[in-house]
């Protein structure tokens, strides 16, 4: 009889561990799921946080040159160009031809101050010497629209439009304009003071230019 309960505990026992090995790995399994979740969990949360952070935006980039002669369309394209500071000596021409004579010259400038050129498709070339960049950045170059010092001036963006008066400096030249093409046919007036100068630069005008003049301030 006591043999016989032997038996029967054994086979209890033969019988239970394969159901306890079953129970062990099911609950690997369910452990291994719930690690996964947490990890896909994590996962989501951290791509979630890249994702919303701010992309910062490009900066503008504008078309630019320095010295030198160059060919329209080939070594720069046309368009309207400033110089945005100064550069003493600053001489450019705008060129029907390459020959180097007077009548290769559709128009020039020489001036120290800020400068404003606007080179058309038909022109051969353009030709820059101690002028620094030339850029298609328009913006404004002056920290007041209603004072400023010698230069060319687009109307609205660098200087408003009224009545100005200037502080009387010898050999001023000043003049209006409706265009910066440089010729003479972009020249609404103008006028050469050796003393206090009044003008008023209308709505209408494009831009302003002023060599010699001291400083304007809107009346």
């Amino acid at each position: 009889m006591h043999a016989s309960s032997q038996i029967q505990s054994r086979a209890s026992l033969r019988a239970i561990l394969p159901l306890l090995s079953l129970l062990s790995v099911l609950a690997l399994v369910i452990m291994a799921c719930g690690e996964s979740t947490n990890n896909t969990s994590s996962s989501t949360t951290t791509g979630s946080s890249a994702t919303s952070a701010p992309t910062a935006k490009p900066k503008a980039t504008f078309a630019h040159f320095g010295d030198g002669t160059f060919q329209v369309g080939k070594d720069i394209q046309p368009g309207t160009y400033r110089t945005r500071e100064g550069s003493s000596g600053c001489y450019y021409a705008r060129l029907k031809g390459f020959g180097g004579s007077v009548e290769d010259i559709i128009a020039n400038n020489t001036t120290d101050a800020p400068a404003i050129v606007t080179i058309a498709a038909t022109d051969k070339g353009f030709e820059s010497q101690s002028c620094g960049t030339w850029t298609k950045d328009l913006s404004q170059i002056t920290k007041s629209k209603t004072t400023f010092d010698d230069g060319m001036y687009i109307v609205g963006t660098d200087i408003t439009p009224g009545t100005y008066k200037n502080t009387g400096v010898q050999g001023c030249y000043y003049a209006r304009l409706r265009n910066f093409s440089g010729s003479l046919d972009a020249i609404i007036a103008n006028n050469n003071v050796d003393s206090t100068a009044i003008v008023t630069i209308a709505s209408s005008d494009k831009g302003f230019e002023s060599n010699g003049c001291g400083t304007w301030t809107k009346q």
